[in-house]
C-alpha cells in the first residue's frame, strides 16, 4: 500500500498550508492513503511492501519528530520525503551564540531525516545540488521542477493588462523590505497580509488579503512577480538569497491563474522560466518597465499561451504525480 503522513493545518489568509494540503489531495488522486502517526511507535503496522510519503519540515511537537526519526531508522517500508522548506539552508544569518546553537540543532535534525529516507523530492536541480554537497546521495533525489497549485472551478483568464505587475504574498518587513521601495513604473497590484496601505505611490494599488483558495479569482494584471529580500535592486538578504535554491509557491499561484511570471535572473526558477518560455528574467525591479515595453503583443501572446499550458499542469497536480512515479521507479 501507498501512504502519506496525515497532518493538521491552520487556516489563514496566506499560503502557509496550501502547498501541503494540495499535496495531500494530489497523493489521494495518485492512490495514496492517509496514515496517522501517534505517540506509540509499537502501533506502526507498515510492512516492507508499503510506502510512506512525509512532507518536510515535520510539523509536530519534538517528541513526535523523535518517534518518527527512530521509526525511519528501524523501518522496513519505503519512505519518501517531499521538501517544502529547509530552514537551515535559508537561515544562514548567524548573529549570536543562540543563532549558532539553533542552526546546528536544526541542521542535524534535517540531515538525520534526509539521510534516512529512500527518496527525496527537492524543489529543483539547484536545491538538489545543495543537498548533494551536504552528503545526500544524488541518486535518491528527484527534482519537482515547480509546485502544483490546485484551483477548484477554475475559469480561463480572458483579459490581461500587460503593463500591470501582480505581487502576492506575506509583506512582513523582515521578509519583504523591497516592497516598500517599488519603482515608479510600471503599475503594481498588491495582494496579501502585512502590507501598509498608507501613502502609497500612484502606481501601487493594494487590493487586500484573501485565502489561497480565493486569491486566484481576484488577480488582475499582466505578469506575476516573484521577488524577495531587502532590496528592489537585487534579491538580497536571507530570503532573497534563498531564491537561488527554492521554488516560491507564489510562482505556482500566478502560473496556475494563467499569468506569465517575472523572476530574478539568479533565482533557481529562472531555469524553469527559460525552458518553458513562460515569463521574463530581470536583475532588478527597475528593469521591469522597459522590459514590458519591449515585449510585442505577439510575444506576449506566446508567453500567455505557454503559461496557460504550464498552469493546466499545475492545477492538475502533474508535477508531484510525476515526481512520485520517479520515486517509485515507474519513470
Amino acid at each position: 500500500m501507498k501512504y502519506y503522513l496525515k497532518e493538521d493545518y491552520a487556516y489563514e489568509k496566506h499560503a502557509g498550508s496550501k502547498a501541503r494540503l494540495d499535496a495531500e489531495k494530489i497523493m489521494i488522486e495518485a492512490e495514496y492513503h492517509p496514515f496517522f502517526q501517534n505517540n506509540d511507535s509499537n502501533s506502526i503496522t507498515l510492512t516492507e511492501n508499503d510506502v510512506l510519503v512525509l512532507q518536510f519540515p515535520l510539523l509536530w511537537h519534538s517528541l513526535k519528530v523523535l518517534i518518527l526519526t527512530k521509526l525511519l531508522k528501524k523501518r522496513k517500508f519505503k519512505a519518501y520525503l517531499l521538501i517544502h522548506d529547509i530552514e537551515s539552508l535559508r537561515n544562514r544569518s548567524i548573529k549570536s551564540f543562540q543563532d549558532v546553537k539553533y542552526a546546528i540543532l536544526n541542521f542535524l535534525q534535517n540531515k538525520t531525516v534526509l539521510e534516512r529516507v529512500d527518496g527525496i523530492i527537492a524543489h529543483n536541480d539547484k536545491m538538489k545540488d545543495v543537498l548533494v554537497q551536504l552528503g545526500i546521495p544524488e541518486k535518491k533525489i528527484i527534482s519537482l521542477e515547480i509546485f502544483d497549485y490546485l484551483i477548484p472551478c477554475y475559469e480561463v483568464k480572458k483579459t490581461y493588462e500587460k503593463s500591470t505587475v501582480l505581487l502576492a504574498g506575506n509583506f512582513d518587513i523582515k521578509k519583504a523590505k523591497y516592497a516598500r521601495q517599488l519603482p515608479d513604473n510600471p503599475k503594481f497590484s498588491i495582494y496579501g497580509i502585512n502590507f501598509e496601505e498608507d501613502n502609497l505611490p500612484q502606481n501601487v494599488h493594494y487590493n487586500g488579503a484573501f485565502s489561497p483558495e480565493e486569491l486566484p479569482y481576484y488577480l488582475e494584471g499582466g505578469f506575476g512577480l516573484v521577488w524577495d529580500g531587502d532590496s528592489p535592486y537585487t534579491c538580497s538578504g536571507m530570503f532573497g538569497e534563498y531564491l537561488k535554491m527554492n521554488n516560491p509557491h507564489k510562482a505556482s499561484l500566478y502560473l496556475a491563474s494563467g499569468f506569465p511570471i517575472i523572476v530574478w535572473r539568479q533565482s533557481a526558477l529562472s531555469d524553469f522560466v527559460t525552458k518553458n518560455n513562460c515569463g521574463i528574467l530581470v536583475d532588478s525591479l527597475f528593469e521591469i518597465a522597459e522590459r514590458l515595453d519591449s515585449i510585442s503583443n505577439d510575444e506576449y501572446e506566446v508567453l500567455i499561451r505557454n503559461s496557460k499550458k504550464i498552469g493546466d499542469n499545475i492545477r492538475n497536480g502533474y508535477y508531484l504525480k510525476i515526481a512520485l512515479e520517479k520515486c517509485e521507479g515507474k519513470r
